[in-house]
């Protein structure tokens, strides 16, 4: 019976295969297998870790952000504020100029009125003096000429 020799040998030809790559390829093949698992593994882990830091890192940005935002209002808070205080101290201080101007203009006025009022009692006495002079004749002296510009000027 040459199919169960033949059986036999290929048996025997198939389990000495079988022992050959259990001890020379089964055991590298594993070795890599294992060796990618890990990288996986190792891979996985590694981005797990990006991703919880990115995740920090996006937290702590949004904290800075809100921080530096509320920074920045408070100073243009401050900014309006100072604004507006050089606005009122400019407006109070024109208005003392213009109060100040105003006693000037009016106190300018004033001795204008009062030199223009002596102007006039001057030239009103010289010229009642003239017309009295006329009127009687002759010429008054320095006294006389004195007392009636004095007179005048209370009459005024």
């Amino acid at each position: 019976m040459n199919i169960n020799a033949t059986l036999f040998g290929q048996t025997v030809a198939f389990v000495i295969f079988i022992a050959i790559c259990w001890k020379y390829v089964w055991p590298p093949i594993i070795a890599i297998m294992e060796e990618r698992e890990k990288r996986i593994a190792d891979g996985l882990e590694a981005a797990k870790k990006a991703d919880d830091s990115l995740e920090e890192a996006q937290l702590a940005f949004d904290q800075e952000m809100n921080k530096a935002k509320a920074e920045a209002a408070e100073l243009l808070e401050k900014a309006n504020a100072r604004a507006s205080q050089i606005v009122v101290d400019a407006t109070a201080k024109a208005g003392i100029e213009a109060e100040k101007i105003l006693t000037s203009a009016s106190k300018t006025i004033e001795n204008d009125v009062n030199k223009a009022k002596e102007e006039l009692r001057q030239k009103m006495s010289a010229l009642i003096i003239e017309t009295s002079e006329k009127i009687l004749g002759d010429e008054i002296n320095t006294d006389k000429h004195q007392e009636l510009l004095a007179k005048a000027a209370s009459e005024l």
